[in-house]
């Protein structure tokens, strides 16, 4: 299997060891509880969709695509929350193994567009199948009222945070 170096492997995080941590986000904190949380699902689905020859990056990147409509890289970009010069290695892996196509856009000569290929078509159907597959094994690992909550909390902290004060 081809290697690529899209983004770094994700951290996986394991109890009982020491974590590496940032600022403000020591264990304890809602910073580092959410990072490990996300970092654990992310390495989930990345160990499910290495059987496709790809990165969890790259499939995200397929699953922007998937709607059909063509974008550029700085629409993908700010899909991912990655930068520019990011999407554009994670395209140009895509486009070697032939799952990604660009062109030039009609209404803007310079920019370039990028779509799926008919074999990105069926990857990026066959990574959504896997990356469902992780999350309703989540969602089974929890009862209905817990899945419920933990959404709504997370919803909440999204909705909030931007929100608050700053002091210093």
């Amino acid at each position: 299997m081809a290697t690529n170096s899209d983004t770094p492997a994700p951290r996986v995080v394991r109890p009982g060891r020491p974590q590496e941590t940032t600022p403000g986000e020591s264990p304890g904190t809602l910073g580092f509880h959410l990072k490990r949380a996300e970092q654990s699902l992310i390495a989930r689905k990345a160990d499910a969709v290495r059987a496709l020859d790809l990165t969890e990056s790259q499939c995200k990147v397929l699953g922007y695509l998937a709607g059909g409509a063509a974008k550029s890289c700085t629409q993908l970009s700010r899909e991912a929350l990655v930068t520019s010069q990011t999407m554009t290695g994670i395209v140009k892996n895509l486009e070697a193994k032939g799952l990604v196509g660009r062109h030039a856009s009609p209404d803007h000569g310079r920019v370039m567009l990028v779509s799926l290929t008919a074999a990105g078509a069926d990857r990026a159907a066959a990574a959504g199948d896997l990356s469902s597959s992780v999350e309703a094994g989540l969602r089974e690992a929890m009862t209905e009222e817990d899945y419920a909550q933990l959404i709504s909390l997370l919803d909440r902290v999204a909705e909030v945070a931007p929100k608050l004060a700053v002091d210093g």
